[in-house]
């Protein structure tokens, strides 16, 4: 796993500050979008993947607040998958090969995580039952944030080589996410074909999540406003002029799901076959929080948020560290036991994982950069 982090290191973390007079200055605004979409990732599966083994939980306004508004709109994956656009601007690795070097290992390191997570114990529930249920394959190939990034940085990377702007890639992402939102669920064929499409277009709830064309909107959207970011002589004024538009649009969303459900213009409502008003609407979101946040730091000096900027920095082995914890607590406890947490234990499960993901993340960091010099030497 130590090895694998170091290509993944660059998914969504922002790079250092510079050490040198050509690396942009750290953007600390989205330090903390990203820490707020880790806090609201982690209570978010927490709710998800515990609570759902209580009866009638669908109904229970406790699974809802996990679910839907901590999983869906402040920030989460969306969020994350724009600031790897962003990113990407302020790399040195941002070549075509590059991208498409940590793309893969993105690719591959999504179907390790998938193993550690539910995967092996799915295959020991297998073997100790003498057969292998159709859980257990899901529980090896089905698709996570992982699998799209990797897919998004290889895809960029090609887009990069055929020397795209980045408002070309926008202009494809928009295209691919209207294509995909009128495709959700078009396809209803073998589990294989089924899990395969479901990398670039939703097939079944099962088989698609994060699919390449409902998503990579939110990347490119993030490559071009990191451009834009990047060469502005006022941050401010950027800011502002972006605060005034996207807040209404924010707004007027929130409202319209309220009254009409979230994500009320995509297929079946399901989350990861967004379709592109929908994904404007949470784009709205994340540009709004990215401006209120740019606009608390001119009033309150960035060390004060250094929980905040360090969770942004390990927000990858976050994500690893998590995942892991809680699909051994849901395998043993859960499944295995037998045992039905109530939402307050839950929910305290779900901040425990925060502290102690962040704390492992935290000395996996430190560990990789005390061994690192020594590595380089070896080799």
């Amino acid at each position: 796993m130590s090895c694998s982090g170091s290509n993944i290191q660059n998914m969504m973390a922002f790079p250092p500050d510079p050490s040198d007079g050509d690396r942009p200055a750290r953007r600390y605004e989205l330090d903390l979008l990203r820490a707020v979409s880790t806090v609201s990732m982690i209570l978010c599966h927490a709710v998800l993947m515990l609570g759902a083994h209580r009866p009638g939980h669908e109904g229970d306004l406790l699974f809802w607040i996990g679910d839907v508004f901590f999983g869906c709109y402040p920030g989460v994956a969306h969020a994350f998958m724009f600031a790897m656009g962003v990113g990407i601007n302020y790399s040195h690795r941002d070549r075509p090969v590059d991208l498409v070097r940590r793309g893969i290992s993105l690719y591959i390191l999504a179907f390790l995580l998938n193993f550690l997570r539910y995967g092996v114990y799915a295959l020991v529930d297998g073997l100790i039952e003498g057969e292998f249920a159709a859980e257990t394959v899901y529980a090896l190939v089905v698709q996570d944030i992982l699998h799209f990034a990797g897919l998004a940085l290889i895809a960029t990377g090609l887009f990069k080589w055929l020397r795209l702007k980045a408002y070309h890639m926008l202009i494809v992402g928009a295209v691919l996410s209207a294509a995909g939102g009128l495709l959700a669920f078009s396809y209803q064929g073998s589990p294989v074909m089924n899990y395969l499409l479901g990398h670039f277009v939703t097939t079944t709830e099962e088989a698609s999540c994060f699919v390449f064309c409902n998503w990579y909107v939110f990347v490119a959207s993030g490559l071009l406003f990191g451009g834009i970011l990047r060469q502005s002589r006022d941050a401010d004024g950027l800011y502002r002029k972006l605060f005034f538009v996207a807040c209404p649009i924010a707004l007027a969303y929130i409202v319209l799901s309220i009254i009409f459900g979230p994500f009320f213009l995509t297929k079946n409502r399901w989350y990861y076959a967004l379709c592109l008003p929908d994904a404007v609407g949470l784009l709205s979101l994340d540009l709004t929080l990215l401006s209120l946040f740019h606009f608390l730091l001119k009033r309150v000096d960035a060390s004060r948020f250094s929980v905040c900027i360090e969770m942004s920095r390990n927000v990858n082995q976050i994500y690893l560290v998590h995942w892991c914890i809680l699909g051994f607590i849901d395998s043993i406890f859960c499944y295995l036991l037998g045992c039905v947490f109530s939402y307050p234990v839950i929910y305290l499960i779900g901040v425990l994982l925060i502290l102690v993901s962040c704390w492992i993340a935290d000395r996996w960091r430190r560990r990789k950069t005390m061994t690192k010099p020594k590595q380089e030497v070896s080799v």
